[in-house]
């Protein structure tokens, strides 16, 4: 008999965290922490103690009270759990976004941890940049698309979906109850939509499908923009835009990045980058420049010929910058990510005060609600659990299909499908 159980992303977006069991053996698909910007114990600066961070995670709900799953050298504090590595349990990660990763650096590092090569790349280029991470540096072994990995009595296998970031993996766990997929963070409006169309016809028919449900959450409406509807309005604010350009993108999201310096090449413009995304950039190999003090002058002097990417430590810098109407922020789903984040009225009050005006270019990384239908009517699956959402009720299956909505903790037995 096997059995699935949910320890995250339970009604709410991101810290997906699931389980899979089947005669002692285990297979985790992601191990990620809530995105909330604007909730929970640990923010504004509060982050759990450095000692203690892995039982302040588990004692604040973080991290699930799972038995040979955490490094006992981080385990300070939990004496009443089980640690380290039972030989029974693997791990898969769908992609480098911290809510499906957040956690993995408190497992124990001999418990394989899988992911696509170029996750781990990511990952790489992310510490080698100086990128802070709780617990230690997950060592990831990489895993091909469409090769199957047999460990104890499951068959995994990893495919490529598109998401907004390079890498991102939906997967397949073989039961002896039935085929269990999972989408991870799935859309079908990006750069490469036949991932995830190739991945749903091979999980087609199913036992239980877990999808992604983001877009549930916010009384989203269609149609959904496309990363190239996005190129094109880029390209037409550089156009219509006599002054400096400023800019705010998710510093992962490399396809969108290495298409807009392109662009901005074509209009005669140099993009610098904050030093933090400067420094990833370059350990994932592109050939880029950060911005220091000593270009300014030139800033001020040709700002038609330039862009400049702020995080909001940098947002002070708008102070010395030759700003003003003819100027203009964009946001393509950098940070601040959206009116959610304390950080959105922060941000539109530095505008205010340097009389830049602002426009918001971007499209998520998720798919839409009319992106979902279409993949539950290609995988028709017997069950679909709806995770990664605020709202999950929102999903309606096709008929035939059953949707069960997760609760935090419950064992589904899943030869009662």
């Amino acid at each position: 008999m096997a059995t699935i159980q949910f320890f995250g992303g339970v009604g709410v977006i991101g810290s997906s965290k699931i389980v899979i069991e089947q005669d002692g053996w285990r297979v985790l698909l992601d191990f990620g922490l809530e995105f909330n910007p604007g909730g929970g114990l640990y923010r504004q600066g509060i982050v759990p103690r450095l000692s203690h961070a892995l039982s302040d995670r588990l004692r604040t709900g973080d991290a699930p009270w799972l038995s040979h799953i955490y490094d006992p050298d981080l385990a300070k504090g939990v004496d009443e759990l089980k640690v380290g590595n039972d030989h029974k349990t693997a791990v898969f990660i769908t992609h480098a976004h911290l809510d499906h990763i957040g956690l993995t650096g408190y497992i124990d590092p001999h418990i394989p941890i899988w992911a696509s090569p170029d996750t781990i790349e990511i990952m790489r280029a992310a510490r080698e940049a100086g990128e802070a991470f709780e617990g230690h540096w997950p060592s990831l072994r990489p895993l091909e698309a469409e090769k199957p990995l047999n460990f104890g009595p499951f068959t995994v296998t990893r495919y490529d979906v598109d998401h907004d970031i390079i890498g991102a993996s939906g997967y397949s766990v073989a039961t002896n109850s039935g085929l269990v997929a999972f989408t991870g963070d799935i859309r079908l409006h990006g750069r490469h939509p036949e991932k995830s169309l190739g991945f749903a016809h091979k999980v087609e028919g199913c036992t239980a499908l877990v999808i992604e449900g983001t877009t549930l959450s916010f009384g989203f409406k269609d149609p959904i923009r496309t990363e190239y509807e996005v190129d094109q309005d880029f390209s037409k604010i550089l156009k219509n835009t006599p002054g400096l350009v400023l800019l705010t993108v998710y510093p992962r999201n490399l396809e969108r990045i290495q298409a807009f310096i392109k662009i901005a090449q074509a209009h005669h413009r140099d993009i610098l980058w904050s030093e933090p995304t400067a420094a990833f950039l370059q350990a994932m190999g592109l050939d880029v420049r950060a911005f220091s003090e000593e270009l300014l002058p030139d800033i001020t002097k040709n700002p038609e010929h330039y862009v400049l990417q702020l995080i909001p430590s940098d947002w002070p810098l708008m102070l010395d910058l030759p700003l003003g109407p003819g100027s203009v922020f964009v946001h393509a789903n950098g940070a601040p990510l959206g009116t959610f984040d304390p950080l959105w009225p922060v941000l539109q009050d530095w505008l205010r005060y340097v009389h830049t005006s602002f426009w918001s270019i971007g499209t998520g990384g998720h798919a839409s609600p009319d992106g979902l239908r279409e993949l539950l009517e290609i995988i028709h699956p017997k069950v679909v659990f709806p995770l990664h959402s605020q709202e999950p009720d929102r999903l309606w299956p096709p008929p035939g299909t059953k949707r069960w909505l997760p609760e935090r903790g419950r064992i589904y037995d899943l030869d009662s499908i």
